[in-house]
């Protein structure tokens, strides 16, 4: 049995719309993960206090780096995303639905909800256990429309990938500054990361250093975490060898590995929605990015809107006049566009 319960969480600050819930799952997909990360997740739920059926479900993935409980903090002088939504949806800007917060942390701090070797099978636990879970155990439509997935960076890259699988149970993504166009924006990241890479001999050594709180202040720590946990994600079994994992690039020579950099780029966006077109059909794909990008996401996500284009997928494009990080206002306009997508409020 995948599910395991479904208990109300307790929220000091409240809601107007919505009883948070904890949807646990026992995930079969994850037993015997590469990591060891735990098997059991809590996925955090916002289902409607209007008494009611046939809600909309939208899943929201969360950036790198972030946690989805990372939504349901107190902040102090400000709201969360959380009572945002809440406000939102009692003001009616916002459509009643079942708002699913995904966790799929890694070690390593993200997992781009993926099936990998060295990471485990995320895509898996949320297709084919945490979605037919919140099917079964809470009042979602039946109507395949009114599914959608949400997701920012690491998290807008997850949207792009669920909705474009075979056996996806989503009819519309957002995705917001999605990773894409590795050349540009994962490429350096590895050559920067080069130089502190070649101080560990194997991944138990930099773990002992992490958990030993050593290198958490380093300026290049964000970088180094990125560059390790998107090698677990997209690099190829083969490439695991002696507790650490071959790279796209020599540390040493910094010449290309182009056998593992392509296996990589097959993985991205801009290469995997053309073999996945035929699985796109009557779907819609919403992007969105800032034009001052800081991993120049937004030349990625400019060629996939015109690659959805050519392919005739729904799809729209916008831009902002902003960065990479704080996307949670970006979220808030889609999510507030959904009832004039047809999304009644309630």
């Amino acid at each position: 049995m995948v599910f395991k319960e479904l208990k109300a969480i307790d929220l000091s600050y409240g809601l107007k719309s919505f009883k948070a819930l904890n949807l646990v799952i026992e995930s079969e997909a994850l037993q015997k993960n590469f990591l060891n990360d735990p098997q059991t997740r809590h996925n955090y739920v916002l289902a409607p206090l209007t008494e009611g059926t046939n809600w909309p479900v939208i899943f929201h993935l969360c950036g790198y780096f972030s946690t989805p409980f990372e939504s349901f903090y107190f902040k102090n002088l400000n709201t969360n995303f959380v009572q945002k939504i809440d406000h939102g949806t009692f003001e009616k800007r916002l459509p009643q639905a079942v708002h699913v917060f995904v966790e799929a942390n890694t070690f390593w701090g993200g997992s781009q909800f993926i099936n990998s070797h060295g990471c485990g099978n995320y895509q898996d636990y949320i297709v084919k256990e945490l979605y037919p879970a919140v099917v079964k155990n809470l009042a979602v439509s039946s109507d395949p429309l009114k599914t959608c997935v949400v997701g920012g960076s690491s998290g807008g890259y997850g949207a792009l990938s669920l909705i474009s699988q075979k056996e996806s149970p989503f009819s519309m993504a957002f995705a917001v500054a999605p990773d894409s166009l590795f050349e540009m924006s994962l490429l350096p990241e590895i050559y920067q990361a080069a130089p502190e890479l070649l101080k560990y001999k194997n991944f138990s050594a930099l773990k002992k250093k992490i958990h030993e709180g050593e290198i958490q202040d380093k300026k290049s720590f964000f970088n180094l975490m990125n560059v390790v946990a998107m090698a677990h994600c997209y690099s190829p079994p083969e490439s695991f060898q002696n507790d650490f994992i071959q790279l796209p690039i020599d540390l040493n020579s910094g010449k290309l590995n182009l056998e593992i950099w392509n296996h990589w780029l097959k993985q991205d966006p801009i290469h995997f929605l053309r073999t996945h077109k035929d699985h796109l059909k009557n779907k819609q794909v919403h992007l969105d990015v800032g034009i001052y990008d800081n991993y120049h996401l937004q030349f990625g996500t400019r060629q996939i809107y015109h690659l959805l284009q050519e392919q005739n997928v729904a799809s729209n494009y916008s831009e902002f006049p902003g960065q990479h990080f704080g996307l949670t206002a970006r979220k808030m306009l889609f999510l507030e566009s959904l009832i004039s997508k047809g999304w009644a409020h309630g």
